[in-house]
């Protein structure tokens, strides 16, 4: 699943071109027989231990913006799940409620497919999809007037799977807006396999989960940007799907896709899970809470590969995690968790010295005490 990007004039034709071919080719293969097969494609569910998650919670009340290429909304393992949305896109002719590059409709699946018999499952299929219908590969980028757009219509979680290379003052302020107004914004940081050399923008932005892929294995897909700005890992290899079409035209259907745009959705998903669980948490507390339970991989710490780890939603709704003061990916701020780990053996070493000391004195003093109580008055010192 390509992320959008936006370069020179000619080359955003050409890989908008290049886009709807790949589109034309693989969105359409056949459709499993039964629920249970399209399940049983979506490794992703299995690794997240997402059947342990739904018993605490699927993320009913909360709404999820998709700033994409629109989302097939008559989809069969979409209904009842899209919400009335808006179309910034020059043509402007629906609610986000159409998908004609077949990229929006399997994010909005990754993220709330409702499951059951017949369909595909999402990681959090008790959310509402409010789709931002955006231009990807064109220009002009009006997704940061789509960000303020989803702020302003209720969403508590943006996804954005595109991006663009270079990090811009309209981008950096729509980010500060939805943060502001207690949004958690995730990104895909790009794919190496479209030709993209660093992290793209807005996932650069700090305060943005900057969302990196896995494998099948665990270890970092090699499709994938990596970068400081890394900030979670989740599956992006061979990742089940909406379609938005079968081949006959009629909507419906799974592709499986390559890509960090199906990352940013997985862990859209899992800040919706974690908002629902937890209401009373503020943004930076929901991303806190994400990025300390991730499962710490590569370099200790925070890496280019991983960020602060592979995502693990159960811990991040089961974790006993402590409130932060502000959002941990914006400086000074720090996970307390990282802070916590970041501590080294020679921190340790003083203490415990600074506390021998202390020990020390307190003996002596109590054995003078104990000597002094012990002489007989007036018998002179010798």
């Amino acid at each position: 699943m390509a992320v959008g990007r936006l370069t020179g004039a000619a080359a955003r034709v050409l890989g908008f071109l290049a886009v709807l071919a790949t589109v034309a080719t693989v969105a359409l293969p056949a459709v499993p027989a039964a629920a249970e097969d399209v399940q049983a494609l979506q490794w992703h569910l299995s690794a997240l231990d997402i059947a342990a998650v739904h018993k605490i919670t699927t993320g009913q009340g909360v709404v999820v913006a998709v700033l994409d290429s629109g989302v097939q909304a008559d989809h069969p393992d979409l209904a009842g799940q899209v919400l009335d949305g808006t179309d910034l896109t020059p043509e402007n002719r629906t609610h986000g409620r159409n998908d004609e590059q077949n990229h929006g409709t399997g994010v909005a699946g990754l993220i709330a497919a409702r499951g059951g018999a017949g369909h595909a499952l999402g990681v959090a299929p008790g959310v509402k999809i409010l789709p931002v219908q955006v231009n990807i590969g064109l220009p002009p980028n009006n997704v940061p007037e789509g960000i303020r757009w989803a702020v302003d219509h209720g969403a508590k979680v943006i996804n954005i799977s595109s991006g663009v290379p270079d990090v811009t003052p309209e981008q950096t302020g729509a980010v500060a807006y939805a943060l502001a107004h207690d949004v958690v914004v995730v990104a895909a940081v790009g794919n190496t396999t479209e030709g993209d050399s660093g992290v793209l923008s807005p996932a650069a932005i700090p305060g943005v989960l900057a969302v990196a892929g896995t494998d099948r294995s665990g270890a970092g897909w090699s499709g994938s940007v990596q970068g400081p700005s890394v900030t979670i890992a989740a599956p992006a290899a061979d990742v089940e799907t909406l379609a938005s079409h079968f081949a006959s035209g009629r909507p419906g259907g799974y592709i499986k896709v390559s890509g960090t745009s199906a990352a940013a959705p997985i862990v859209a998903g899992a800040a919706a899970l974690v908002r629902a669980r937890y209401p009373q948490l503020h943004v930076a507390d929901v991303i806190n809470r994400l990025i300390v339970t991730a499962d710490d991989a590569g370099a200790p710490g925070r890496d280019p590969v991983y960020g602060y780890g592979r995502l693990n939603i159960l811990k991040a709704l089961t974790a006993d995690v402590a409130p932060v003061t502000g959002n941990p990916l914006t400086a000074p701020s720090r996970p307390a968790a990282a802070s916590a780990r970041s501590a080294g053996p020679g921190t340790g070493l003083l203490v415990a010295a600074g506390v021998g000391v202390v020990v020390l004195v307190v003996l002596v003093l109590v054995l003078v005490l104990v000597l002094r109580r012990g002489r007989p008055s007036g018998v002179p010192r010798r």
